[in-house]
């Protein structure tokens, strides 16, 4: 019976079934490299794109800035000219009751009282009116024709006349309805008014409307 040798088709085989893992292994790693690959770049294209879109978020941010401010200037030179509207409207109208007052403290002042200084204060609401008078009946009956002026109300003496040098600088301060300070002669004084500017007929009617039931 003839022998057959099996050993060099088993030899070739194992080179062959090597060959294939090596094979096998070579793909795989190939495989898995680029898989890796792939991931990085996908994960650094996201990256990137990130990058870029904050990149462009900062700069919108940037130009948000930029209009904020400007708008806060815009606003700020709004509110500069609403003021000096608001200013100018005041001074319209306050200018006819500084006229309408110089003329009522003119018609009202008796002899005998001589005013040194006349100024209002904030908003044309209140007047004060220093001066001095050769008797102080005299002051009392200015600080009555005052009262019932139509223009001026709760007219009263606010300060103790002082001692002066001469009649151009006469003044008044001190304690409440006092006038001891004489200088030849004369009393000073000083007396505080608000101001009670008349209703206008347009004011009187628009009054009366809303008063009807």
């Amino acid at each position: 019976m003839p022998r057959i040798n099996l050993l060099p088709w088993r030899e070739a085989l194992r080179k062959k079934r090597q060959k294939d893992f090596v094979t096998q292994a070579g793909l795989a790693l190939i495989g898995a490299a680029s898989i890796a690959l792939l991931v990085h770049v996908t994960v650094q294209g996201q990256i990137d794109h990130q990058i870029q879109r904050n990149a462009y978020l900062e700069k919108t941010v940037a130009e948000l800035d930029v209009k904020i401010e400007e708008i806060k200037t815009l606003k700020k030179k709004r509110d500069d000219l609403v003021a000096r509207m608001g200013a100018i409207e005041k001074l319209q109208a306050t200018r006819g009751l500084i006229v309408m007052l110089f003329d009522e403290l003119a018609r009202t002042t008796p002899e005998g009282i001589v005013l040194t200084n006349v100024s209002m204060g904030e908003g044309a609401s209140t007047v004060q009116i220093n001066g001095f008078s050769d008797t102080t009946a005299r002051v009392a009956e200015y600080l009555r024709g005052l009262n019932k002026s139509g223009l001026l109300d709760n007219a009263e003496i606010i300060g103790e006349g002082i001692l002066a040098t001469d009649s151009s600088n006469v003044g008044a301060r001190g304690s409440q309805n006092q006038m001891r300070g004489v200088f030849d002669g004369k009393f000073a004084f000083s007396i505080n008014a608000i101001v009670t500017p008349p209703v206008s007929k347009i004011d009187a009617e628009g009054s009366t409307e809303q008063s009807k039931p």
